[in-house]
C-alpha cells in the first residue's frame, strides 16, 4: 500500500480499490477480445462490426486506465498482468469468427463484465463516491454497446 492520496478510512478504500481491481483485468480483457474480433469479423456485418469493435476497445482501453487510476489514488497497486488477465475471462474464438459469432461473443462477454459490475454498486456508493460513479459510467457504455450489438442480430 503506498499513501494514499484521499482522505476516506482504510476499510472504505480497502473495499473501494478491491472492487476496481476486480474490474480491471475483466476490463483489458474485454478490450483485447474486442481487438480481436476487429481485426477478425468476417461476412456481410463485417464493416459495421469492424467500425464498432474498434470503438468498443478504445473506448474499454480509456475505462481501464480510468479504473487503475482510481485505486492507484486510493493508495494501492493496481494487477493487470496478463496472466491476471488470462483468469480473467474466456478465451475468444480462434482464427475468422463469423459476424454472429463475434456478435454473440462479444455481447455475452459485456454482459458478464457489466453484471459484475453492477455486484460491486452498493458498497462502492458506500465507500468511495467517485469510483461509484466512473463504474455508473462504465455501466452505461457498456449498457449501450451491448444493446448495439444486439441490434446487429436479424
Amino acid at each position: 500500500m503506498t499513501v494514499p492520496l484521499t482522505t476516506a478510512p482504510d476499510t472504505a478504500r480497502l473495499t473501494a480499490a478491491s472492487a476496481l481491481q476486480t474490474l480491471l483485468p475483466e476490463l483489458v480483457a474485454l478490450g483485447l477480445h474486442a481487438k480481436q474480433a476487429h481485426w477478425n469479423v468476417t461476412g456481410p456485418g463485417f464493416l459495421p462490426l469492424h467500425t464498432l469493435t474498434d470503438r468498443i476497445a478504445a473506448d474499454v482501453n480509456g475505462w481501464a486506465d480510468r479504473v487503475a487510476e482510481r485505486a492507484v489514488v486510493l493508495g494501492f497497486s493496481v494487477d493487470a498482468r496478463p496472466t491476471t488477465v488470462s483468469s480473467a475471462t474466456g478465451p475468444f474464438p480462434a482464427g475468422r469468427p463469423t459476424d454472429h459469432e463475434v456478435v454473440a461473443e462479444l455481447a455475452e462477454l459485456i454482459e458478464g463484465v457489466a453484471i459484475r459490475a453492477r455486484g460491486s454498486l452498493g458498497d462502492l456508493e458506500r465507500d468511495d463516491a467517485v469510483a461509484y460513479d466512473l463504474t455508473v459510467e462504465i455501466l452505461e457504455d457498456l449498457d449501450k454497446y451491448h444493446w448495439m450489438l444486439q441490434a446487429q442480430t436479424p
